[in-house]
């Protein structure tokens, strides 16, 4: 086969504010890989950085990181090879999820499937999706709530963890008494809080239904995470602290969460994540599927794995990231409509990748 590797930054719509850890991302840096194949078949993958302190890796780090040794060992591979035999469990993070969706986008297309055959049975053909708030005022979250409850969404994410408790339980706390039952309400500190930081917030806002409160403490903070879960009556989903099937299985056996946070980019593609929602059932640990700052190549992947999988919470799920981008190198945004994420009917991917969109927002790129 031959690659093309692109990197490419395209801006936010507006700029998006997380916890103390992260501060406030205002692009995509994302890395593009195109598979060729001996017969022509075209797949595309997308690996989506989430930054040194998130995954460990930037999208110069992994361009940096390309060299021709490397190169030629995936060159190498047949798609059918690598899907079968499960090469993406043999790779991790951000480029190894851009070549597994890759892999999976060519096969579907050289056996004329969608890539959800390849994964499993299809349970659904569209799942709702949420949408998420910066790190910021009641006022300010009500105000995007509003709008876009207009537009039919029904499950909002707010983002915590970059002030202090009593600013955000006083948040929460008007946002929810603001809002119908039937909304869905989420919070997610990005580990930005300490432990007793943490069991204040679920003792004070123990009567708002949260769907669920997402990687409160530091991701490998198990410990803390263990007194929480014991303590907190409401779910708690690991994000950050969920890298690998590895750390699946560990926090599985441990029984420290509720709910596994699944970033087809973060935990390295479609196998990883396909595998890590296998050790979710097997424990009664249900699944979000969620998103860093996505384009269109990996929602749709992680669109065709949501549409395969029987453990989904019930709540919307993370298939909005294009609509917050200032554009996009796909078509994706055209599956999402009144808050809901429809399974595209194509061969692979099922959506359309613009190379003269690519060539717009490129930094960097290798070809072999």
């Amino acid at each position: 086969m031959n690659l093309d590797v692109y990197r490419v930054a395209i801006p936010l719509a507006e700029p998006y504010h997380l916890s103390k850890v992260y501060g406030t991302r205002t692009h995509a840096d994302t890395v593009i890989v195109r598979m060729t194949t001996a017969g022509g078949a075209q797949g595309w993958g997308e690996g989506d950085p989430g930054g040194f302190d998130f995954t460990g890796d930037t999208g110069e780090m992994i361009m940096a990181s390309i060299n021709t040794d490397l190169l030629a060992e995936i060159i190498g591979t047949r798609v059918d090879d690598w899907v079968e035999s499960g090469q993406g469990l043999q790779r991790s993070g951000s480029w190894g999820a851009a070549l597994d969706i890759a892999a999976y986008d060519a096969l579907g297309k050289l056996h004329r499937q969608p890539v959800w055959a390849l994964l499993g049975d299809k349970r659904r053909d569209e799942v709702d999706s949420l949408w998420p708030t910066s790190s910021g005022t009641a006022d300010a979250d009500l105000q995007v709530i509003q709008a876009k409850l207009a537009e039919g969404f029904r499950t909002f994410m707010l983002k915590m963890g970059s002030r202090s408790i009593d600013e955000d339980v006083e948040r929460l706390s008007k946002v929810a008494a603001a809002l119908s039952p039937e909304v869905g309400l989420m919070v997610d500190a990005n580990q930005g809080w300490q432990l007793d930081e943490a069991l204040e917030f679920a003792d004070r806002i123990r009567d708002v239904p949260l769907v669920l409160i997402e990687q409160p403490l530091a991701a490998a903070d198990h410990g803390g995470l263990a007194k929480l879960h014991e303590a907190c009556q409401l779910p708690l989903s690991v994000d950050e602290g969920l890298q690998s099937l590895d750390d699946a299985s560990t926090i599985a056996a441990k029984g420290i969460a509720d709910i596994f946070s699944i970033k087809v980019s973060k935990n390295g593609g479609l196998r990883a994540g396909l595998e890590i929602a296998k050790t979710a059932k097997t424990h009664g640990i249900s699944i979000l599927m969620n998103s860093m700052l996505e384009l269109g190549i990996t929602q749709s992947a992680s669109l065709h794995l949501g549409c395969v999988l029987d453990s989904l919470v019930d709540c919307g799920h993370a298939y909005m990231s294009t609509l917050r981008m200032s554009d996009d190198i796909s078509n994706f945004s055209d599956f999402v409509s009144r808050g809901t994420a429809q399974l595209p009917s194509g061969m692979g991917l099922g959506i359309e990748v613009s190379e003269n969109k690519i060539r717009t927002y490129l930094k960097d790129e290798c070809h072999a």
